[in-house]
């Protein structure tokens, strides 16, 4: 029978196909935010009207506690949030400045609503430090602050990861380096143990351990977080450690950044050697080029009005890199050492090397060879 589908609409469908077979390989990113409702005598409350909101995007999730009183919000991207409670004959209760990372479960624990009308409100800022109760899980986070404002010569995200507990960054390149982490070690794992994904998508060669794919701006990544050891079974792929970055997003306002980072061999110190030659400083030129931008995508007053629904974000980074091939300086025998005399060959403290006789073990007089030894094999001719 004759395929009637349109060239387009087989086009469309081919690429969701795809799409679907992508997101089947990924590890996902996403974490949990959990609590249970109590009343001030500890006893727990069911129905109560809960709604999470996303600080960055407005976008809002809602749900109801359980008649245990326990609730639960799953499949939530990284970021701030904001928490508010609403249950008849309470204070309406709002939490703020909630902070998930990366497939993190995160337990509220249990929230208490004091008696009172629901139109009177008791805001909680959460910053206090968390205590991870409702996972096993070991981990390390850098944060988006960490990330933008701590300098790197390379440029390179993965350096950053030094700064966590068990991890070992022998390689810390410096230029900017499409094979990130090939010098990486995790609790004495080797490289090629290590786990890595960018957005759940994984990105290194996994025979060499090098993170072949990584090579993202700084400024495009939101956070990084290493699973240490006893990570949930879907972040198993390796069996070290998972390195997961994510990337960012646009918000409901339009931001944007633009910087210029100089490295010039004209802000370094000439080498010993060069000076002691009379030569000029090596080459040492990189420049580097990075902007992004990022916000809703709207038409005012006829799509995404609320700016809660579609964000873009567009990120760039160039390296114009100019660089010399150093000097190399190799020891050479004179003339005379050549035909076996060694009486001028002194050490770094003007001493003489003495050549001896390997027949014998006795020093050659006036420490020169003689013409009927073969240097070669220490045999007399």
């Amino acid at each position: 029978m004759r395929n009637t589908l349109p060239l387009l609409t087989r086009a469309v469908l081919f690429c969701l196909t795809l799409m679907v077979i992508d997101r089947a390989q990924a590890q996902t990113i996403t974490g949990s935010i959990l609590g249970a409702i109590t009343d001030p005598s500890g006893a727990l409350i069911a129905n109560a009207d809960i709604t999470l909101t996303h600080s960055a995007t407005g976008v809002q999730r809602k749900t109801a506690s359980l008649s245990s009183g326990n609730f639960a919000f799953n499949a939530l991207e990284p970021g701030e949030y904001t928490l508010s409670i609403v249950a008849p004959g309470f204070k309406t209760s709002e939490r703020t400045n909630i902070n998930l990372t990366a497939s993190e479960r995160l337990s509220l624990g249990a929230i208490v609503l004091q008696v009172g009308q629901v139109s009177e409100n008791i805001t909680v800022k959460a910053d206090a430090a968390v205590v991870q109760t409702a996972s096993s899980e070991h981990s390390g986070v850098l944060t988006s602050s960490q990330v933008e404002n701590l300098m790197i010569k390379g440029r390179n995200v993965v350096s950053l990861l030094q700064l966590l507990p068990g991890v070992v960054d022998t390689n810390n390149p410096d230029a900017p380096d499409r094979n990130f982490a090939i010098g990486l070690s995790i609790n004495g794992q080797r490289r090629n143990a290590i786990g890595a994904s960018i957005d759940g998508v994984q990105t290194q060669d996994s025979g060499t351990g090098w993170i072949s794919t990584a090579n993202i701006s700084m400024d495009a990544i939101a956070e990084v977080k290493v699973l240490l050891n006893n990570y949930q079974a879907e972040y198993g792929r390796m069996r070290g450690a998972g390195v997961q970055m994510i990337g960012k997003s646009g918000t409901r306002d339009f931001h944007g950044t633009f910087g210029y980072f100089k490295r010039h061999e004209q802000f370094n110190a000439n080498d010993f050697f060069n000076n002691r030659r009379g030569l000029p400083k090596a080459r040492y030129r990189y420049n580097m080029f990075s902007y992004t931008i990022g916000g809703p995508v709207y038409i005012p007053k006829v799509f995404n009005t609320d700016k809660n629904k579609l964000f873009f974000f567009w990120s760039q980074e160039i390296w114009p890199q100019r660089t010399g091939v150093p000097v190399t300086s190799v020891t050479m025998p004179t003339a005379a050492e050549r035909l076996g005399d060694f009486s001028q060959t002194v050490d770094v403290n003007n001493r003489l090397i003495v050549v001896k006789d390997p027949l014998t073990g006795q020093p050659f007089a006036g420490n020169i060879v003689p013409a009927t030894v073969s240097i070669r094999t220490g045999r007399r001719c």
